[in-house]
């Protein structure tokens, strides 16, 4: 099966050694992404949005760019995972959810934890079904 890398020209190069999206076949894997992920220069240096909800819209702004690049949309995600760190922003990223992506029909885990920047609120790791690749 064949292997094709994303890595959206639109989105900052990632900071360490991996792509930012990955497909095989009709599956499409998208790196941890941040608020971060279109912000150039050495990842301690990065000035993040301010506020838990800024840093979900662009982060979710961030994944659609790499769907976008391997011809899909977030209604083609099936799973996230969402890594916040504090556990009282659940509820503003689950809001935030229904509106960037209103319909069901994909699964969603939550964890609260340490995250790499300082000022980072939230990551966020999705996987989508995109269908076979237009020849």
């Amino acid at each position: 099966m064949k292997k094709t890398v994303y890595n959206p020209s639109t989105l900052a190069p990632p900071v360490g050694h991996f792509d930012r999206g990955v497909r095989f076949g009709d599956w499409l894997f998208i790196s941890g992404t941040s608020a971060l992920t279109n912000v150039q220069g050495e990842i301690w240096e990065r000035k993040l949005v301010e506020g838990i909800e800024a840093q979900t819209n662009e982060t979710l702004d961030n994944i659609e760019k790499v769907c976008k690049d391997a011809g899909g949309s977030l209604a083609d995600i099936y799973e996230c995972r969402v890594i916040l760190r504090k556990r009282e922003h659940f509820k503003m990223v689950s809001d935030i959810f229904k509106v960037r992506m209103p319909e069901r029909g994909f699964i969603c885990h939550g964890y609260q934890g340490d995250l790499l920047h300082p000022d980072m609120e939230l990551e966020i790791e999705a996987y989508a079904y995109m269908g076979p690749l237009e020849k």
